[in-house]
């Protein structure tokens, strides 16, 4: 029977079963350390993700985290603070957007009324601002786990247990938030009601904003 393992997350909840490559994944992914209970099928007690010998190449590639840390309670950010992020994140890009554009290249794609604007440009400006926005939000939530707006104020994105998203699901829950602006906003309008203050773009994901506590 192959042996398969489980761990207790930053979150305090259970995950698993899973085999060696998948826990082996998630060390490469930020999701276990050093400190990282595991349980594995043929032992019966829990014990550090360190005193498993098939663990200790990949663990000694990674940065070693007090188990304070990886304990540590996550806090959710409400509705007003992440909407301050979100405004200071469009104040960035509005400011990228008139570098690239108005200052670089000169291209202004609206005239003095709607009879004279050059649709050919504004189609293009669009375009590139939105690969601009997809570079931005998954670039520096991929990276560092937060947009400025979201360094501002002290908060990051993270998966359900507590590790770094990584750039894939960065650039998907971007792409979510498509999902969460065509619902009437409503889809960010949850992270006010909702005990977890999750938005619609994090439920489809599974990611969660949190301070960095």
């Amino acid at each position: 029977m192959e042996i398969s393992y489980k761990i207790i997350g930053g979150d305090g909840r259970e995950y698993g079963p899973a085999s060696l490559d998948e826990l082996k994944a998630w060390i490469r992914e930020g999701r276990v350390g050093h400190a990282t209970q595991v349980w594995r099928s043929d032992n019966t007690v829990w014990a550090s993700a360190e005193q498993f010998q098939e663990l200790s190449f990949d663990l000694s590639q990674i940065q070693r985290i007090p188990t304070a840390v990886s304990f540590e309670r996550l806090e959710t950010v409400g509705f007003w603070p992440r909407l301050g992020a979100y405004l200071l994140d469009q104040i960035v890009l509005y400011a990228l957007s008139f570098l690239i554009f108005d200052t670089l290249i000169g291209m202004t794609p609206l005239g003095s009324d709607l009879n004279n604007i050059d649709w050919a440009v504004f189609g293009r400006r669009l375009a590139v601002e939105t690969v601009l926005a997809l570079v931005y939000y998954t670039g520096l939530t991929g990276q560092f786990g937060a947009t400025v707006g979201k360094m501002a104020i002290g908060v990051r994105v993270v998966r359900m247990d507590g590790s770094p998203v990584g750039y894939g699901l960065a650039a998907l829950r971007f792409l979510a938030t498509f999902l969460s602006s065509i619902t009437l906003c409503i889809g960010y309008l949850m992270v006010g009601f909702r005990e977890d203050h999750r938005a619609l773009h994090d439920l489809i994901v599974g990611t969660q904003v949190v301070y960095k506590r």
